[in-house]
């Protein structure tokens, strides 16, 4: 009669080992190369751990007004100037080019000209009531010959002018001077 009491104590043995196989393992807790999956956190805590946005596009367009200042020793400066409209966190440019006759060369030649080119490029980004501006300029002349290449990054003013470069011609004293604007359309 003694073999009742073992069969009942083999019995329940089993039937525990039969529940504890069934119940999942423990999961490791969070170490640092555990990664919870995509979804499963509260958006809350999401929120917390992502980085932060960049901040949108405005609705708004930027006028960028580029004055190009060339001056040489007593004579009265040559100014131009260019403007183009952009909107904001976009990319604005400008070509224009002429064909010009090449200083000392036949005019009657077609190879007696060159291309002359003025190039604005123009990106910005709007902060509060300033500009962010990544500047380009391309400006050649012919008389006397002068290349000017300019890439720059700026901080300005809502429509506040400002100076932002001045170029010496290294054979004479001729300057370029830049000055910019840029004003934010509502």
């Amino acid at each position: 009669m003694k073999i009742k009491p073992l069969a009942a104590a083999l019995a329940a043995a089993f039937a525990a080992t039969m529940l504890l196989a069934q119940e999942p393992a423990p999961k490791p807790g969070p170490g640092p190369s555990a990664k919870p999956r995509p979804g499963s956190e509260k958006p809350e805590a999401r929120a917390e751990k992502e980085p932060p946005r960049a901040n949108p596009a405005q609705l708004a367009n930027v006028r960028v007004d580029v004055k190009i200042i060339d001056e040489r020793g007593g004579q009265p400066a040559i100014t131009k100037t260019i403007s183009l409209t952009v909107a904001d966190r976009n990319n604005g440019s400008i070509r224009a080019s002429a064909d010009a006759p090449a200083k000392g060369e036949n005019i009657a030649l077609p190879a007696a000209f060159r291309s002359v080119p003025l190039n604005v490029d123009a990106g910005p980004i709007i902060e509060g009531n300033r500009i962010r501006l990544q500047l380009g300029l391309e400006y050649n002349s012919i008389d006397p010959k002068l290349e000017l290449k300019q890439r720059l990054g700026l901080v300005l003013e809502d429509g506040k002018a400002l100076r932002v470069a001045q170029s010496a011609d290294p054979l004479t004293d001729r300057r370029v001077g830049l000055e910019v604007t840029a004003t934010i359309l509502r």
